[in-house]
């Protein structure tokens, strides 16, 4: 499968964020939404014309296992970003920074982190199993 519903769906709502925020914070504030409906409209027109989902077991699999090696690659990359933060404290680079923020921070980073090596051992236990359930099949 070479292009995702979730991906394209996550990818148009990030940017539809990014894009609204620099918006709002350079002083347009009737343009966010307008941006916010072309993000809609551009959903609705892209997830039809995507190729159908998979039922494939061979290639859901290879998908399970290829989302598990990049799940735990986000996962190392959130777990630098809270090593950094973490330096970025230490020299004091979070004074300007409410405490419960600076916590907050933290906590959503480790959150971060945790969902992500879960999702990854989740889908390398799912692409295990259904290698089993498929080697335990009777061949005909």
């Amino acid at each position: 499968m070479r292009y995702s519903r979730l991906i394209v769906l996550l990818s148009v709502s990030f940017t539809c964020v990014a894009v609204n925020f620099w918006l709002v914070t350079s002083g347009h504030y009737r343009l966010p939404l307008f941006v916010f409906l072309g993000c809609i409209l551009l959903i609705a027109y892209l997830l039809p014309r995507l190729p159908p989902i998979t039922t494939d077991t061979g290639q859901t699999r290879a998908n399970q296992v290829r989302a598990a090696s990049s799940l735990r690659l986000l996962g190392f990359l959130f777990a630098a970003g809270l090593v950094v933060n973490t330096i970025n404290m230490i020299t004091g680079g979070l004074k300007e920074l409410p405490t419960w923020a600076s916590v907050l921070l933290f906590c959503w980073g480790g959150l971060l982190t945790w969902a992500c090596f879960w999702g990854a051992r989740r889908y390398k236990s799912g692409a295990a199993e259904d290698e089993t359930f498929r080697s335990a099949e009777p061949k005909q």
